[in-house]
């Protein structure tokens, strides 16, 4: 009898095991496992069952629309992002994805909901203020977006992007200190920073600081930058 009883007691707790593992969360669980071994076939499959468990999940369509976005299908990440907020408007990672996924189309309007939201959201997170950053550079609010990569410097002092993008933006105005010393501090983030050598070596170039040109296209060019090669053959002859 006591066999028996230990016998039930373990298909109970099978059962029950087994419902658990079936639950919307579970199979969320499996399909960012899934994803950090690269499988998105199987983690596509995995997402679908939870919304299948749970219709309502909103991480679950984040997650979905962060798939599509690795698999190029943008314009159905943008709907699975818009859904996933829509269900949770305080979704961070949704809004934060919803931005890049508008990012992508160059549909910088877009964007701009989507990343002021996610920055109220998470008004400590150095990387919102990086990516809203790009978007009103793109909207040419120049002045506005360098206050958020300030703002996103403040917040974490090695954020490379935020130093690199700011940089651009001195340059573009013809304030080349700034920008050098925006492109040197990238470097001393990232040795191996190909874009900020070449960078560098453009604003040296500017100033008609020929050798420091020279120098920093030659950096870029071993680190294969793109036109770093075509820079040292027709820059610095």
């Amino acid at each position: 009898m006591r066999l028996a009883h230990y016998i039930i007691l373990f298909i109970i707790s099978s059962i029950l095991a087994l419902g658990c593992s079936s639950s919307a969360e579970s199979w969320f669980e499996e399909a960012k496992a899934r994803m950090k071994k690269g499988d998105l076939i199987t983690a596509r499959e995995a997402v679908e069952k939870a919304l299948e468990k749970n219709p309502g999940y909103s991480e679950a369509y984040n997650l979905r629309g962060v798939i599509n976005f690795q698999e190029k299908k943008i314009d159905e990440a943008i709907l699975d992002y818009q859904k996933s907020v829509d269900l949770k408007p305080s979704n961070y990672l949704g809004q934060l994805n919803l931005a890049s996924a508008f990012m992508e189309k160059n549909a910088w309007k877009d964007a701009v909901a989507p990343i002021d939201k996610a920055i109220q959201l998470a008004p400590d997170s150095s990387a919102g203020y990086v990516q809203r950053g790009i978007i009103r550079a793109a909207l040419h609010l120049i002045d506005l977006s360098k206050q958020d990569f300030t703002n996103s410097i403040k917040l974490n002092p090695k954020e490379i992007n935020a130093y690199y993008n700011r940089g651009n933006l001195y340059f573009q105005q013809d304030k080349l200190d700034s920008a050098i010393l925006d492109f040197e501090q990238s470097i001393s983030i990232n040795s191996e920073y190909g874009k900020a050598y070449y960078a560098l070596g453009l604003s040296y170039y500017k100033k008609n600081d020929f050798e420091k040109s020279c120098l920093a296209f030659n950096q870029a060019n071993k680190l294969n930058y793109p036109g770093a090669k075509d820079a040292l053959k027709n820059l610095c002859k």
